[in-house]
């Protein structure tokens, strides 16, 4: 389960995920489904874009390759990094070359409180001295711009403790679980260690990395982004399996993996100020424009949640939605369920897209996701003329 963070004063955004094992099945399914129901919104405020549209430095997704694991696993992260943004003075220069940076070694904090994992990153970010850290504890990566976007391309590798479970003592009610953390980073710039402190003078600290530009001059959410992730696992063993994603269609026929191979659309002319000031008027100045069926092909692979049952006690099947986002043109829906917890499967979770202005060859990505932290993202490709 990943929440990310572009790197502001404000408060964090997070993800849809689950809550944690300890709290009841039916509130997480209420906060599920309250979560979706809030994110598909769009927004029509003039001066933002939609969560769908890249013009940012964006983390898409953190997958992991057993979403609950056993004690004693290996375990795989892999992300999918977009830049967006580009240098303010130089817009020409998209994508930028990043600096990843991956943070393990956080097991079973009390409570399941993530940010009493920030002392510990802080000691060991400041306790090498230049030396090279253990990987599965701390792992930098250089992200060329060349694989912007790419599914997967950055991954992370950790072992879950063999005691990550027996170390805890057996709740009353609930499963009896353990829990890893991973923090994760994307800088345009160079990642530094920062001493911990709590800027609004709560107790929760703040993340103990900044990003800097090659002056030192501290970078923000254009050229920042944090974020972290929860693996499982259970004394039980459960699994969960990555919902996948079989291909994207446009108008039902399928997108092409190979740029070359893109298939040609018509443009929108107008603007994105154009779209952009007009995003609260009933008349859109899009809607003389050629719309396109966006769809993730996704099939009914939702499982059963252990131990989740509704009101009448039958077994509940785990909430599964997909997440759309383009470097160019609008979608009419940034996110949209793919299968109920209690109604089942939705055979319609598309979403309109209509393309930009200028011509060229656009990225199109679906990500699906799970309650319980299963992901999965998909990247295909249409030329704009």
């Amino acid at each position: 389960m990943s929440r990310t963070d572009r790197r502001t004063a404000g408060p964090r955004t997070r993800l849809p995920q689950s809550v944690e094992p300890s709290r009841s099945h039916r509130l997480r399914y209420v906060l599920a489904a309250f979560a979706l129901a809030m994110l598909a919104a769009t927004s029509c405020a003039p001066d933002f874009d939609p969560p769908s549209k890249l013009d940012t430095l964006r983390i898409l997704a953190v997958t992991i390759d057993t979403p609950y694991a056993l004690a004693g696993d290996d375990v795989t992260l892999r992300m999918t990094v977009f830049d967006g943004a580009g240098h303010p003075d130089d817009p020409d220069s998209v994508p930028r070359n990043l600096q990843i940076i991956w943070l393990g070694g956080c097991f079973d904090p009390e409570g399941d409180l993530y940010y009493l994992c920030f002392t510990e990153l802080a000691e060991l970010m400041g306790s090498f001295d230049g030396g090279m850290p253990p990987e599965d504890l701390v792992k930098f990566d250089a992200a060329p711009g060349s694989l912007s976007g790419t599914p997967d391309a950055h991954e992370f590798t950790f072992t879950m403790p063999n005691d990550i479970v027996s170390r805890r003592p057996k709740p009353p009610v609930g499963p009896h679980y353990g829990i890893a953390y991973v923090f994760f980073a994307a800088c345009a710039g160079q990642i530094v260690p920062v001493e911990l402190t709590s800027p609004g003078g709560g107790q929760v600290p703040d993340f103990p990395l900044e990003c800097h530009d090659i002056a030192g001059n501290k970078l923000g959410s254009e050229s920042f982004v944090i974020g972290y992730t929860q693996v499982y696992a259970f004394a039980d063993e459960r699994a969960n399996a990555n919902p996948p994603i079989e291909a994207i269609t446009l108008d039902g026929i399928e997108l092409p993996d190979d740029p070359a191979d893109a298939p040609v659309v018509e443009s929108c002319p107008v603007t994105e100020d154009d779209r952009r000031a007009a995003a609260c008027a009933s008349d859109q100045p899009v809607d003389d424009c050629r719309q396109y069926v966006i769809n993730a092909t996704i099939g009914d692979v939702a499982e059963v949640d252990p131990g989740a049952v509704d009101i009448d006690g039958n077994p509940m099947r785990e909430v599964v939605w997909v997440s759309y986002f383009a470097k160019g043109g609008d979608m009419s829906m940034a996110l949209s369920l793919v299968s109920d917890a209690t109604e089942g499967y939705l055979n319609d979770h598309d979403t309109d897209w209509v393309p930009p202005a200028e011509p060229g060859t656009y990225a199109i990505w679906a990500v699906a996701r799970d309650q319980r932290g299963g992901s999965s993202v998909v990247r295909r490709y249409v030329r704009v003329e």
